[in-house]
């Protein structure tokens, strides 16, 4: 009689532990492998500044019997000192783990973590990017070089590199020497256990009255995520309307002295972190004002709860919203965004529309499994 062939182990490296699109990635993928047979763990750091405790993801990975090990060092800006203690922690750990498969993701813990899994003869090395990071725009002319060079050589590192959009899988393919390394497999959401609307906008602001209009986001408060465009927005949309941002980042002093300065404070709603898809029934509206995004799961979240969603013109974007058939692209400036969200605003018959559009989009075209049935061929 035939023996099962033995699973292997996988070890994911990601920079940060809070809950964002990279982080959901990476718990979709480990839960989805260790109900394979895989054995799985996962390395990972804090909550993006230097020192900090580690986040959600790892309470949620350790509810779900997945090993985890913290790194010292990683955070999320550019800092020697800490980005060499984190090298030799993750070296540290993939000699503890001993991996068949190292799958890294986001920028920072990619290049360290496929650097280390080369000099640790790890079999397997895959890279996967959530949107280049050269694309930051708000980032000083030498970083973003060195940025470039940096994501070549991790994909250069790694044996197969996935990009989630099309745009940045075509770009990357396209760097010397990457034609036959990169993958496009774009994101996966499973179903989300919503809480149904009056609940949820009790929940998330009992201050606010009945039959106002809620427009709200999910994201960290970061400048690639643009807030203060959509704040901006709201002077010219009706008294009635409300803009919930759900996310905790280091913008928010920036972001409440602009609230305060354009008289917005009973209509613009800072609540932190927190679980936000559960509460995405609240909504009318859905609004993505970021600057950079790499296949966003909040617009995929978004379309599982059925709403007329507005989104920066952006390449991963694209892949899921087409205007004017299951949302609305846009330039992200306050503008803009007031122009298309004061359209929906009047047009309930077309919120309905487009959210239904939405959801049989993200139905058909971005299932978990896809996700993980390709990813896992990579690691074969």
């Amino acid at each position: 009689m035939l023996e099962e062939p033995v699973k292997k182990s996988i070890l994911y490296i990601i920079t940060k532990s809070n809950l964002g699109g990279a982080q959901k990635y990476v718990l979709e993928l480990a839960e989805a492998a260790m109900k394979e047979g895989y054995h799985v763990s996962v390395a990972c750091g804090g909550t993006g500044e230097a020192g900090a405790a580690l986040g959600p993801l790892v309470s949620k990975l350790k509810n779900i019997g997945i090993t985890v090990y913290p790194i010292d060092g990683f955070m999320r800006n550019m800092s020697l000192l800490n980005d060499i203690k984190a090298f030799f922690s993750v070296w540290r750990t993939i000699r503890k783990s001993k991996p068949d498969v190292l799958h890294v993701t986001s920028s920072k813990a990619g290049g360290i973590g496929a650097l280390a899994g080369r000099l640790a003869f790890v079999p397997r090395i895959i890279f996967t990017s959530h949107g280049l990071t050269v694309d930051e725009v708000w980032r000083p002319r030498w970083q973003r070089i060195l940025i470039y060079l940096s994501t070549w050589t991790t994909l250069r590192l790694a044996h197969k590199g996935i990009m989630i959009s099309t745009e940045t899988f075509n770009r990357a393919r396209n760097m010397p020497g990457l034609s036959s390394r990169i993958s496009l497999i774009m994101n996966g959401v499973s179903s989300i256990n919503f809480i149904e609307k009056k609940e949820a906008r009790k929940k998330l602001g009992p201050e606010i009255p009945n039959g106002a209009l809620w427009i709200g986001g999910i994201g960290e408060l970061h400048p690639n995520k643009n807030w203060s465009a959509a704040i901006s927005a709201m002077q010219t949309l009706p008294k009635n309307t409300h803009l919930i941002i759900i996310g905790e980042g280091e913008e928010r002093p920036k972001l409440e002295s602009l609230i305060l300065n354009l008289k917005l404070k009973s209509r613009v709603h800072l609540l932190g972190y927190m679980n936000g898809a559960q509460y995405l029934k609240a909504l009318d509206i859905f609004i993505l004002p970021s600057k950079k995004e790499g296949l966003p799961y909040v617009l995929l979240e978004s379309g599982l709860a059925r709403l007329a969603t507005v989104a920066s013109d952006l390449p991963g974007n694209r892949d899921i919203i087409k205007t004017g058939e299951n949302g609305m692209l846009i330039d992200p400036t306050p503008t803009s965004i007031a122009a298309s969200l004061s359209m929906l605003c009047n047009n309930k018959n077309l919120r309905q529309e487009l959210g239904v559009s939405l959801e049989k989009t993200v139905l058909n075209k971005f299932s978990i499994e896809q996700m993980t049935t390709k990813t896992f061929n990579l690691y074969q």
